[in-house]
């Protein structure tokens, strides 16, 4: 049973907790969610467990059905083209925006961070909780030093419902080590104050990702009919 901190209300602790089960895949996609054994699990009752599905599904990360209760949403390639399809312009015009106000001591920061990210690839049992997050850590700063609180939120939210999808690209072998190399790049155009390069060169990477998280789908999709 989860103890309940003191300082969230029991809503907020079952949605955090939630959360972290679909976008883990500790809840799968498509996977049916028992608001009792949850309850149970959390030692809530039901209704907090309900205010958190609705909040979740307002992020579209689980469906609500009248007769069915919950489930996780599904995978798709569509809802992997929707959501890559706005971040790319959203994204594309925060670094352009963060390239040009970008100062030396935040690229030394991202530097740092890019250092992170390479000594959790190259440990001997990597996390990948850790990863995907110094990953977050590393787009999320470029987006902020764009100054656009509005912009800065709506890419966050596009980024959890990708977050699943992103997952993905772990298993995928190099690829950790060619992200790490675009992020290089990408920081040493964006030092150069090629705004408009780096926002290009920034759309192209999250078009990469995109196609390979795809290829897998569709590969696993062939192999199941099989």
């Amino acid at each position: 049973m989860s103890r309940i901190p003191t300082f969230v209300t029991a809503s907020e602790h079952v949605y955090s907790i939630l959360k972290q089960w679909v976008l883990s895949g500790e809840l799968a996609p498509g996977e049916r969610i028992d608001q009792d054994a949850v309850a149970a699990r959390l030692g809530v009752s039901k209704m907090p467990v309900r205010s958190a599905l609705d909040k979740l599904a307002a992020q579209d990360l689980v469906l609500l059905h009248s007769h069915r209760g919950a489930t996780v949403t599904p995978l798709s390639a569509q809802h992997l083209e929707d959501i890559y399809l706005v971040r790319c312009n959203l994204e594309g015009l925060a670094v352009q925006l963060a390239t040009e106000l970008l100062k030396p001591e935040d690229a030394t920061s991202l530097n740092n961070m890019i250092q992170k990210q390479e000594d959790l690839a190259n440990h001997r049992n990597p996390d990948t909780e850790a990863i995907l997050a110094a990953n977050r850590e590393f787009h999320m700063f470029i987006y902020s030093l764009a100054q656009r609180p509005v912009l800065l939120s709506i890419i966050e939210r596009l980024w959890e419902q990708s977050e699943r999808y992103r997952r993905i690209l772990l298993i995928q072998p190099g690829m950790v080590d060619g992200s790490l190399n675009e992020h290089r790049r990408l920081v040493e155009l964006m030092t150069r104050k090629q705004a408009e390069e780096a926002s290009l060169f920034l759309v192209e990477h999250n078009r990469k990702t995109q196609k390979v998280v795809l290829s897998v789908m569709q590969n696993n999709e062939n192999s199941e009919e099989r």
